[in-house]
């Protein structure tokens, strides 16, 4: 009844067109994002698959009422089992809710969000904030992002449009690199570098953000629309911003590419377990794996992803028939190396919002797929 009762939750829509749906954006992003389609009578709403946030939002609030005991009418329609009740209102909450409302500040205040830091950070999302254990970046990739969907979404969040020039920055001299590594090492570092930022952002998602804006907010001239300030006044002055912000440019080059590197050096029969795969891992893969992997979330809801891959069974057998075994476990295995680097790959891991699947549970994937990819009856179903 609860798995049923999901499907309606979510409703259905048309599949969108194109590599990027605004409403899609505007479902996680703009300020109507917590009213749902209609609600039930018991109370609990009807959201449409771009409502990702509002979904989310109400069913994490449904776990932490019940696991405080407090009585809520919507608990009996929830889709969710009890163990995952609370580890959602404790540990694990649904993704999203670090998604902010509005991305720019008030009309009139410097212009914040860089539109070509925007198309970089919407091909490959890089981490806004850590997790313990995780940096994977929690939101959407448009690895196909077009210039007429990067407009679109510009004008929807309030983005002023770059100059060709902003699109692509000459490339730092040798002089100006130095100069602004100095400031790097300096200003910035302390708080924005390592492996575990204080800061939460890096300097490859830095570069989200305008030099006017980084100048303003660093000699605290500008606020941030998301959260209070924590971050103390530091001289940065323009020049100085935009030469940062070219840095920050070429930081998130270079770690696309050291990632993708990385990608490109999977190796199945490397990562696959010893031994052959258990028949109760067998089952569990084409049954629970595709709620307990957190493929639903998105496969089982949204017809654009359910149009690359349906999670269940017969989605399964017609990925393996179209795609293959190997790419299926590459597509897994990435999300550990991007959970590492805390940037999306050219090729998106899997699972796109969540963490990275245990490395255990990978590695018998991988055996699995040498094995032919089998399904509880024994058919093979992938050559590899």
């Amino acid at each position: 009844m609860r798995a049923w009762l999901l499907l309606v939750l979510l409703g259905a829509m048309p599949a969108f067109a194109g590599s990027v749906d605004v409403e899609e954006c505007s479902g996680c992003h703009m300020a109507r994002r917590t009213e749902p389609q209609s609600r039930f009578s018991n109370g609990l709403g009807r959201w449409n698959d771009s409502q990702c946030f509002g979904c989310h939002a109400e069913l994490n609030d449904v776990a932490l009422k019940h696991h405080q005991g407090l009585p809520d009418r919507r608990y009996i329609a929830v889709p969710v089992r009890e163990d995952k009740l609370k580890r959602m209102a404790t540990t694990e909450p649904l993704s999203y809710m670090s998604a902010p409302e509005g991305l720019e500040a008030k009309a009139g205040s410097v212009s914040r969000i860089s539109q070509e830091g925007l198309a970089a950070f919407l091909k490959r999302p890089s981490t806004l904030s850590f997790k313990p254990g995780s940096k994977a970046p929690r939101m959407m990739a448009y690895p196909t992002l077009e210039p007429g969907d990067l407009s679109a979404l510009s004008k929807l969040f309030g983005v002023k449009p770059a100059s060709a020039k902003s699109m692509a920055p000459a490339p730092l001299t040798d002089a100006e690199r130095q100069k602004a590594q100095s400031l790097w090492t300096a200003r910035c570092v302390a708080c924005h570098g390592g492996e575990q930022p204080v800061a939460g952002r890096t300097g490859v998602t830095l570069g989200l953000y305008t030099p006017e804006w980084l100048s303003a907010y660093a000699r605290g001239k500008a606020r941030s629309p998301l959260k209070a300030r924590t971050m103390p006044v530091v001289a940065l002055s323009l020049e100085e911003a935009r030469l940062l912000h070219r840095l920050f440019g070429e930081m998130r080059v270079e770690a696309e590419r050291a990632l993708d590197e990385k990608v490109s050096r999977l190796k199945l029969e490397a990562a696959a377990a010893p031994g052959a795969v258990p028949a109760e891992f067998v089952s569990f893969l084409w049954g629970r794996f595709f709620r307990e992997g957190t493929c639903v979330h998105c496969h089982a809801t949204s017809p654009r992803a359910a149009s690359a891959f349906a999670a269940n069974p017969e989605g399964l057998k017609d990925y393996l028939r179209r795609r293959s075994g190997l790419e299926f476990w590459l597509r897994l295995e990435t999300r550990a190396l991007e959970d590492e680097h805390g940037l999306v790959a050219a090729r998106p891991g899997m699972p796109m919002a969540g963490g990275a699947l245990p490395r255990e549970t990978r590695g018998l994937i991988a055996r699995w797929v040498l094995e032919g990819c089998k399904d509880p009856q024994g058919q093979v179903w992938c050559k590899k």
